[in-house]
């Protein structure tokens, strides 16, 4: 077996903006979003056991996006919400 002393040049990779889901809220219906967004390249989908924001669950379908609560009524609504917090505050 043969080890290296020097470190390998690696690719530097692109940040992607990230939405996180709680597992919780994709049950009560977030999760029609979730797919929405799975499918794109600029975004990295990640569902949690729980975020914590119980407060926000109970109201309606949210997703945290680069940090923020994103709140909707409904599926569509939230993808678009994202969407927007998106195009607004993206990750540089």
């Amino acid at each position: 077996m043969v080890f290296s002393l020097f470190k390998k040049k690696k690719e530097p990779q692109l940040m992607k903006n990230r939405v996180e889901f709680c597992i919780t809220n994709l049950s009560l219906g977030a999760a029609d979003a979730y797919d929405v967004l799975i499918e794109r390249n600029d975004v990295e989908v990640e569902e949690l056991g729980c975020t914590s924001h119980c407060e926000v669950c109970e109201q309606g379908l949210f997703a945290i996006v680069n940090g923020e609560v994103v709140t909707a009524d409904d599926a569509q609504a939230l993808v678009q919400a994202i969407e927007e917090e998106l195009t607004q505050n993206p990750l540089l």
